[in-house]
C-alpha cells in the first residue's frame, strides 16, 4: 500500500513541477529532454546492480523497454497535439478514462478476476474521473494532466486554426480522432509497464526503469534538436533546472507505480491510482495555485472515495 500512495504523490508532484514550468515558461520540450536525462540518472544512481551491453541486451524486458521509454514520448507528443486542437479538458478526460483499457486487460490478459462491488466501483471511479476532471474550467485545470507519463502543453491549449474554412474542414476528422488516440495510446502505455512488470525484473527493477527513460531521452533529443533546427525555439539553461526537479520525481513516480504492480491486480490498482492522482491533483492545484474547484468537482472527490472503498471490497 505504501508504493501505492507514494506513486500518487511523486504522480501529483509531476503536476506540480510541469505548473511551475508554464509559471517560469520553461520550454517544454527542453525541460521535458533534461527531465528524462536526470530520471535516467537518478535510477542508474540508484539501481542494485549494473549491467554490460551483452547482459542488457539478454534480458527479457529489453524489447519491451525499448517499446516503452518510446511510448512515453508518444504519449506526450499525442497529448500536446490533442490540447493544441482539442482543448485541454477533452485531453484529460480521454487520458483518464483509458484506465478502463488496463482494467479489461487485468482480466483479459492476466486472468484477475473482478466481484460485483468492485465492478461497481470501477464505474463509479469513471464518474469520479468525469466529474473531478471535465467539472472544472479549461484556466482551472491548466496543466494538470500529469500520472507516470509527462502531461501536455499548457501555454498551447486552445489554440485555434485561421488557415480557412476549407483547411479546417478537411482536418475536422483528424481532430475528432485525436482524443480517441489519447484514450488507447495512455491505456496501452499502462499495459505495456504491467507487461515488462512481468518479464522476470526481480531485482534488476531500478535499472530497468531507468533504461526505459533512457530510451525516452534518445527521442526527446531528437525533437528538441529538430525544434532548434526548424527555428521553433532557442537553447535555454534554464529549462534543465526544471528538468531536474520534474526528472528524479518523474523516475520515483515510476519506480513506485511498478512496485505497486507486485501487490495489486490492475483491476484494483490502476481506477485507485487513476482517481488518487486526479482528486490530489485537484485538491493540491486549489492549495498551491488557488484553482477554483465547482460542485462537480467537489461531488467526483466525494464519489471517489466511495469507489476506492468499493474497488477494495473483498467479499
Amino acid at each position: 500500500m505504501i508504493y501505492l500512495i507514494l506513486a500518487i504523490v511523486f504522480s501529483t508532484g509531476v503536476f506540480v513541477a510541469m505548473r511551475l514550468f508554464e509559471r517560469f515558461r520553461l520550454d517544454n520540450h527542453q525541460a521535458l529532454m533534461w527531465n528524462y536525462v536526470f530520471a535516467s540518472g537518478t535510477g542508474f544512481i540508484v539501481c542494485e546492480r549494473y549491467e554490460t551491453i551483452p547482459q542488457l541486451v539478454a534480458e527479457p524486458w529489453f524489447g519491451l523497454s525499448i517499446l516503452t521509454g518510446f511510448w512515453f514520448i508518444f504519449t506526450y507528443l499525442l497529448m500536446t497535439a490533442s490540447t493544441q486542437r482539442s482543448g485541454v479538458t477533452v485531453t484529460s478526460l480521454s487520458s483518464k478514462l483509458s484506465v478502463v483499457l488496463p482494467t479489461l486487460a487485468g482480466v483479459v490478459l492476466f486472468s484477475e478476476t473482478l466481484n460485483f462491488v468492485a465492478t461497481m466501483g470501477i464505474v463509479l471511479a469513471l464518474v469520479a474521473l468525469v466529474l473531478v476532471v471535465g467539472g472544472r474550467n479549461s484556466q482551472s485545470i491548466r496543466g494538470s494532466d500529469a500520472i507516470h507519463r509527462i502531461s501536455s502543453d499548457g501555454d498551447a491549449m486552445n489554440h485555434v486554426c485561421t488557415e480557412g474554412n476549407k483547411n479546417a474542414k478537411g482536418n475536422n476528422w483528424i481532430v475528432g480522432l485525436l482524443p480517441v488516440f489519447i484514450f488507447f495510446g495512455t491505456g496501452t502505455g499502462d499495459i505495456l509497464m504491467k507487461v515488462t512488470e512481468q518479464q522476470h525484473t526481480g531485482g534488476d527493477m531500478g535499472f530497468m526503469i531507468a533504461f526505459i527513460y533512457f530510451v525516452a531521452l534518445i527521442f526527446g533529443i531528437i525533437i528538441v534538436v529538430y525544434d532548434i533546427i526548424r527555428g521553433k525555439s532557442k537553447w535555454q539553461w534554464k529549462s534543465a533546472a526544471g528538468g531536474i526537479m520534474l526528472g528524479v520525481i518523474n523516475y520515483f513516480s515510476t519506480f513506485c507505480v511498478y512496485n505497486s504492480m507486485r501487490c495489486f491486480d490492475n483491476v484494483v490498482l490502476f481506477p485507485i491510482y487513476n482517481i488518487g492522482v486526479v482528486s490530489l491533483t485537484a485538491v493540491t492545484g486549489w492549495l498551491l495555485f488557488k484553482e477554483k474547484l465547482t460542485w462537480k468537482n467537489y461531488l467526483g472527490l466525494g464519489i471517489a472515495i466511495i469507489a476506492v472503498i468499493m474497488i477494495t471490497f473483498k467479499p
